[in-house]
C-alpha cells in the first residue's frame, strides 16, 4: 500500500486540491472535464513506483474552489508546482486536462520536461457539433465509457461523475487560455509529447490528434484499440505501458530537478 499525502494548494483568487505520492521526477495528472482527480486510480499506484505523482483538482472540480472571476488553469498548475519546488514537470493530461497542459507548455516551455495528451484538442479547437450544446462529455460518451468499464470501474466512475456540481454548465465560465490560443501555437510545445487518442472516439479527437502530430516537432502517436474517450480508465494497462514507457524514455538523462 503506497502513502498517499493530500493537501491544499492557494492559487489567485481560489485553491486547488491535491493528492501526492511516491518519489523521483515529477509527473502531474490532470483530469478532463466533468470528473476529477480520482479518474487517476489506475495510474496512481503504478506510477508512485518510478515517479512524484500528483493528481490534482482543477479548479471548478473535486475538492478546488469554485472559479469567482478570471483563473488561468495553466497559470493555477504553475502556482502547484512552485508549491512542490519542482524546476521542471512531466504533464499528463486526459481530455480537458491534456489542453491544460499544451497551454502550460506553451506558456512555460523551460518548466515542462513531457507532454501526454490523452483526447485531448488545443484551445481554440472548434467541435463539430450544434451551437449551443453543453460543454464537457455528451451522455452518449458517458455511456460508451461506461460499457468498457468493468463493474468495480463503472461503479466508481459513476460515483465521480455524480459528484460534480455541474457548475460550468450553471455559470458563464471565466476562465482565460494563452493568448494567442494553442491552436496556433502548436509549433512552440518543445516537449517530447505522445498523443494517445481512443481507436473508438469521437472523430474531432483525432482531427485534434493528427494536428499535434503535424505541428508539435516531438510528437508520436499511440492509438488504443477498442476504447473511446477516457483510455485511462477503459484501458489502464495498456494506457500505463504507454505512458510509463515514453516518461523512461524521456527521463533517462539526469537534470536539475
Amino acid at each position: 500500500m503506497i502513502r498517499i499525502e493530500s493537501g491544499r494548494v492557494e492559487v489567485d483568487g481560489g485553491h486547488l486540491h491535491y493528492e501526492k505520492s511516491g518519489a523521483g521526477p515529477f509527473v502531474l495528472l490532470l483530469h478532463g472535464f466533468g470528473v476529477d482527480r480520482r479518474s487517476w486510480y489506475d495510474q496512481f499506484e503504478p506510477f508512485a513506483e518510478r515517479y512524484t505523482v500528483v493528481a490534482c483538482d482543477l479548479r471548478g472540480f473535486g475538492l478546488a474552489s469554485m472559479p469567482n472571476g478570471p483563473y488561468r488553469h495553466h497559470a493555477d498548475v504553475a502556482c502547484l508546482i512552485d508549491h512542490f519546488e519542482v524546476a521542471k514537470v512531466s504533464l499528463v493530461g486526459s481530455s480537458m486536462g491534456a489542453r491544460v497542459a499544451l497551454d502550460f507548455a506553451i506558456a512555460y516551455p523551460e518548466r515542462t520536461r513531457v507532454v501526454v495528451s490523452a483526447d485531448g484538442v488545443p484551445s481554440g479547437f472548434v467541435f463539430d457539433r450544434p451551437i449551443g450544446t453543453p460543454r464537457g462529455p455528451s451522455r452518449e460518451q458517458f455511456m460508451q465509457t461506461l460499457s468498457n468499464l468493468s463493474p468495480e470501474r463503472a461503479a466508481n466512475f459513476k460515483a465521480i461523475v455524480a459528484d460534480y456540481t455541474r457548475w460550468h454548465r450553471k455559470n458563464e465560465d471565466p476562465r482565460v487560455e494563452v493568448d494567442p490560443l494553442a491552436i496556433t501555437r502548436l509549433g512552440q510545445v518543445l516537449a517530447p509529447t505522445l498523443v494517445i487518442v481512443g481507436d473508438d472516439d469521437l472523430p474531432d479527437y483525432h482531427k485534434a490528434a493528427d494536428m499535434f502530430c503535424a505541428a508539435i516537432p516531438d510528437s508520436r502517436r499511440h492509438v488504443i484499440p477498442g476504447v473511446g474517450h477516457l483510455p485511462n480508465l477503459e484501458a489502464p494497462e495498456e494506457f500505463n505501458r504507454a505512458v510509463l514507457a515514453f516518461l523512461d524514455i524521456n527521463h533517462q538523462q539526469p537534470t536539475s530537478e
